[in-house]
């Protein structure tokens, strides 16, 4: 045997050492991705899983309906609608692993369609019974009305510069766009007036928007029903370019991939079951590629984009949480 030198030692230990005691730095984003909601299990959980569809895995195992996740900007929380308490729709916070579940307001009331501010800091969501937009902080303080909305699900996205809400007013089949801070409205893409648009949603440079649409039928008259109609289109912010990204009907609910790449959707089948899976497609090619197959999945939310995030192992985390967590 060849002698080793100390300084030879000194390596081989420093190795073994860090592997076993020292952070190791993954991206995050590339081993869970997505959060959804999925009816899988016989009623509504949340789910997360890979950007490829992979190692799809239930957060919540909840005999309530949990539903409507959404990321925090760090990555680290999941904002989410739950009837676990008294059978009322309202706000919950838990870890991105699904433990920690928590109400965001001390006094419960109907509240759903959640958006975080991109610092962090505040929540946007709709009360359904006022017919509003509200704010308030991630702790459920300083809650105030920011504008009436027409009926129905009306689908806030934050702006990525934090100034501004996006949201669908369903009464004149367009959308509108409000500053948080003056209360200013106005009609967002009044340009295309041909179209029925909803659920409108903000690349991550703020300047494009994702939305459900429909051209309005040349010399249409009489009722026209519209959610069998639409699919998906993008544009920029003064609709002086606008593409049809996916033709096909019955799509909604478009969320932009962390860098701009991508838009997942969900897709409604017209059959009895009115199921609902998640697909992604590529803004360039216009490639879909379906994620999920089992049960009625729908409201994802991709990751945010931050630094590689430090993952120290520890014995409960390894025994308890994710182990005892259901794959598909």
């Amino acid at each position: 045997m060849k002698h080793i030198t100390p300084k030879t030692f000194f390596i081989i230990v420093s190795v073994v050492l860090c592997q076993s005691v020292c952070p190791t730095f993954v991206d995050a984003a590339t081993i869970r991705e997505i959060v959804f909601t999925s009816t899988r299990d016989g009623n509504k959980e949340i789910y997360i899983m890979n950007a490829d569809g992979r190692k799809q895995v239930n957060l919540t195992r909840h005999r309530a309906d949990d539903f409507d996740p959404t990321w925090s900007p760090d990555r680290t929380q999941i904002l989410f609608v739950s009837d676990r308490k008294a059978k009322v729709r309202d706000l919950y916070l838990m870890d991105a692993d699904g433990t920690n579940v928590r109400r965001v307001f001390r006094q419960i009331a109907h509240r759903e369609q959640p958006t975080w501010s991109p610092d962090g800091k505040r929540i946007a969501y709709v009360t359904p019974e006022e017919n509003s937009i509200k704010i308030a902080t991630v702790t459920g303080h300083a809650e105030r009305r920011l504008t009436l909305t027409s009926w129905g699900s009306v689908n806030p996205d934050w702006s990525p510069d934090g100034s501004e809400i996006t949201y669908d007013w369903k009464g004149s089949g367009n959308m509108r766009i409000i500053n948080v801070n003056t209360k200013n409205s106005r009609v967002l893409l009044p340009e295309l007036k041909k179209f029925v648009m909803w659920q409108p949603a903000w690349s991550p440079t703020g300047d494009r928007l994702a939305f459900a649409a429909f051209k309005w039928p040349e010399n249409h008259a009489g009722p026209l029903r519209v959610d069998d109609k639409l699919s998906l289109y993008i544009a920029d912010q003064d609709g002086t370019w606008v593409k049809h990204l996916v033709k096909e009907p019955i799509v909604n609910h478009p969320t932009w991939s962390t860098d701009g790449n991508e838009i997942l959707y969900e897709k409604r089948f017209d059959d009895a079951r009115r199921e609902r899976q998640l697909f992604k497609i590529s803004v360039e090619s216009g490639k879909p590629q379906q994620l999920t197959r089992k049960g009625s999945n729908y409201q994802a939310d991709w990751m945010p984009d931050i630094f590689p995030l430090p993952v120290e192992p520890t014995t409960s985390s390894l025994t308890t949480v994710w182990g005892e967590m259901k794959r598909e």
